[in-house]
């Protein structure tokens, strides 16, 4: 008698051969692990989350220089290193250095220097037209 209770006592816990059965097929029915698609697609993601981080960081790092370098070196002279200083030539303003007597233009200033001494030259040259 005390076999059988022993018996029966391990069907109900899960010990039982019907039992077993139906675990087996409940692992085959829910994979334990995740499949290939599932495990690229957390890896894809992760990626570019990291990768978006990493984007963000050197951005940072490039503003940083830049603000540093701007810093270290505004309205210094390329060539000697000493201070310039702006002059008005002709309502256009010029970088002039008074230590090595060099000119130094910004982005656009020559070309409006040009446009002015071109307009000059025609002026000049209608004269000889008529």
């Amino acid at each position: 008698m005390i076999s059988t209770c022993s018996r029966q006592r391990s069907n109900d816990v899960g010990g039982g051969p019907e039992r077993l059965g139906t675990i087996k097929q409940r692992r085959r029915a829910m994979p334990v692990k995740p499949s290939d698609k599932e495990e690229e697609y957390f890896v894809r993601i992760e990626v570019e989350r990291k990768r978006k981080i990493e984007e963000e960081r050197h951005r940072k790092l490039q503003e940083e220089e830049r603000r540093r370098m701007k810093e270290l070196h505004f309205m210094q002279c390329p060539k000697c290193g000493m201070e310039l200083k702006e002059i008005d030539f002709k309502g256009i303003k010029i970088d002039k250095c008074f230590s090595c007597e060099g000119l130094w233009l910004d982005a656009g200033e020559l070309i409006s220097i040009l446009e002015l001494e071109r307009t000059a030259m025609d002026r000049l040259f209608s004269v000889f037209k008529k």
